[in-house]
């Protein structure tokens, strides 16, 4: 689910409310019609989240509310267990538009994020070695981070060579 998505069903739920209509019942009633969809508390939360944020917002930024109420998320699973099948990888490659094939082959062979993989520039591969790497000011974690290429990674980028002078991948001639 998107912010938008999130925001029209929060719409439809507070029924035109104005902010400092929002109480902690209706928070309570959000969640359970959330829940009541069959989602998981995940799903919950992020909607729940959002909430959260703009009563913040609106308090403490906008100084439109002189309090808020306590919006409580529910617990979350902390550990992942899904990945994807050798068979699902080839399929989600298989529907994909062209020009995102490659990209997405080198992100299931390295793990990097999209915007690590869409920003990614010819001086960050060295094809010697083996490997790639991101800048602190380009990682999630303000810290640099070494990627090694395995041979299907290097394959990618071999695909790649001629087809921009800065970016390795790029679409339409962009990146």
């Amino acid at each position: 689910e998107t912010d938008k998505i999130r925001l029209r069903w929060l719409d439809t739920h507070l029924h035109n409310s104005r902010l400092d209509e929002i109480t902690k019942t209706k928070i309570d009633a959000i969640k359970k019609a959330k829940q009541n969809e069959g989602v998981s508390n995940a799903t919950v939360n992020r909607t729940l989240a959002l909430l959260r944020s703009i009563l913040n917002r609106a308090k403490q930024d906008w100084e439109w509310l002189d309090s808020t109420p306590n919006v409580r998320l529910f617990p979350e699973n902390a550990t992942r267990v899904r990945w994807l099948s050798h068979e699902e990888s080839d399929r989600l490659i298989n529907e994909l538009p062209e020009h995102l094939k490659a990209m997405t082959r080198f992100t299931l062979s390295t793990g990097l994020r999209e915007s690590n993989v869409t920003g990614l520039q010819w001086n960050q591969i060295d094809m010697q070695r083996h490997c790639a790497w991101i800048h602190a000011d380009q990682a999630k974690g303000k810290k640099a981070i070494a990627v090694p290429l395995n041979n299907d990674a290097l394959a990618v980028i071999r695909q790649q060579i001629g087809k921009h002078d800065t970016h390795v991948f790029t679409y339409k001639g962009n990146r």
